[in-house]
């Protein structure tokens, strides 16, 4: 009878946890916003969202806005991961497409830039670094590569391994070029510079075949060192010809590893192409715009096909570099006011699609609360393509004072 007891108790447990979950769940329902048009065509927008937190009433929740709308975020992206649903399966489309198409074999898979995508094959490399139990023996980088065949649906695995004493391995981009597939690998050392290798495959063999160790040269004097950026493809899955890095030459801190920015002296900034059929490396022109007489707060770099984008970022403007890497000729530059906007300042700028998204700031909104707006621009040119700002849509029984608790201070571009 005990044993029927408990069993009650807890069938009884559960239905009450269950309603208080969905009464709870009712009390919860947060005002809806949408993406209002100030200006310009809405669909122009389609791809841009805003992120931000409600704090009405108890408690703080994630909440997203667009054009279509607004929706509460439940999980988190590493909630995504665990339910295997793929890496920011909502900024890149095409990786969605994937994990719809192809769940089994993407399962688990969690490395952004470690995909190549084509009408033939499905491909994701891994790159690991193993330390042994014997810390005064080097270890082992190992690579593994799964490929799926559209066609036939095989699935083939394939590794290599290389001793090597470092502290971790990961993949910067992966391409296929003919029967070759080049696994590119960073390779943090221990008071070295970073390395960065093209490991080659033959895919029909399933073996290594090489591995390109890449020049990006070394630090000129005693006291400084190399910070390397790759630059790939934007798209993860998306086929190129190419990868580029950005190498600065900079003051070590004191411990031998570089100290944040605004703690380091800048010598030399450079930009290199890496293509991978010639598996050549060569400088390219430097970026010669900068923003008139203003602190840069950031700067973004971005690789689309054969168009590298850098954006120097600050609280009035934004300069816009491109650089067309097929026939090596620089753009103009062109610069985005903050006042082509509205009153405010720049808290973000991002180049994607060919256009640049821009989120202005429209106040201080710990003391007025003002809604900020968003911007896209042509890259070409700097005209504003479309305004718009969050709106509330509907009160969902919120109090009015409640209706404007909410901030969005971050925004995400669907590629």
């Amino acid at each position: 009878m005990k044993r029927y007891a408990i069993t009650c108790a807890l069938i009884l447990l559960i239905v009450v946890s269950l309603g208080t979950y969905y009464a709870f769940g009712a009390e919860l329902r947060l005002p809806e916003y949408r993406l209002q048009t100030i200006e310009g065509d809405p669909s122009i927008a389609a791809k841009l969202t805003l992120s931000g937190s409600y704090i009405g009433g108890k408690g703080s929740y994630p909440i997203e806005v667009s054009i279509s709308g607004s929706k509460r975020i439940e999980r988190t992206f590493s909630d995504q991961w665990m339910r295997d649903k793929g890496p920011l399966e909502h900024i890149y489309s095409d990786l969605n497409a994937l994990y719809e198409d192809h769940s089994g074999f993407m399962r688990r898979k969690s490395d952004v830039y470690g995909f190549y995508s084509d009408q033939d094959v499905l491909i994701f490399a891994n790159a690991s670094y193993a330390t042994p139990k014997d810390s005064l023996h080097e270890g082992t980088i190992r690579w593994s590569i799964d490929s799926l065949d559209l066609t036939t649906g095989e699935q083939t695995r394939y590794t290599d391994q290389q001793p090597s004493s470092a502290f971790y391995a990961n993949v910067i981009d992966v391409q296929k070029i003919g029967s070759e597939v080049h696994v590119l690998t960073e390779v943090s050392r221990e008071n070295r510079n970073n390395e960065v290798i093209d490991k080659v495959f033959d895919i029909g063999r399933g073996e290594p075949v090489r591995s390109v160790e890449l020049p990006l040269g070394a630090p000129s004097g005693t006291g400084q060192e190399l910070r390397i950026r790759s630059i790939p493809e934007a798209k993860p899955t998306v086929a190129n010809s190419r990868v580029l890095f950005v190498v600065t030459e900079q003051s070590e801190g004191q411990s031998g590893k570089a100290v944040s920015t605004n703690e380091v002296t800048i010598f030399t900034e450079k930009t290199f192409e890496y293509r991978y059929a010639s598996e050549d490396l060569k400088e390219l022109p430097p970026v010669t715009g900068t923003l008139r007489n203003e602190p840069v707060t950031s700067t973004t770099r971005v690789l689309e096909g054969d168009i590298f984008t850098t954006l120097h970022i600050s609280d009035k403007a934004v300069t816009v570099d491109r650089y067309d890497l097929s026939s090596n000729l620089a753009h103009s530059q062109v610069t985005i006011e903050a006042s082509q906007i509205a009153k405010g300042r720049i808290s973000q700028a991002q180049v994607a699609n060919g256009q640049v998204y821009l989120l202005l700031q429209t106040g201080d909104y710990f003391k007025n609360k003002n809604m900020p707006i968003a911007a896209v621009a042509d890259a070409a040119d700097g005209h504003i393509l479309y305004k718009g700002t969050p709106a509330i849509v509907k009160a969902n029984g919120r109090p009015a004072d409640q209706l404007d608790e909410v901030s969005f201070l971050n925004m995400y571009i669907t590629r």
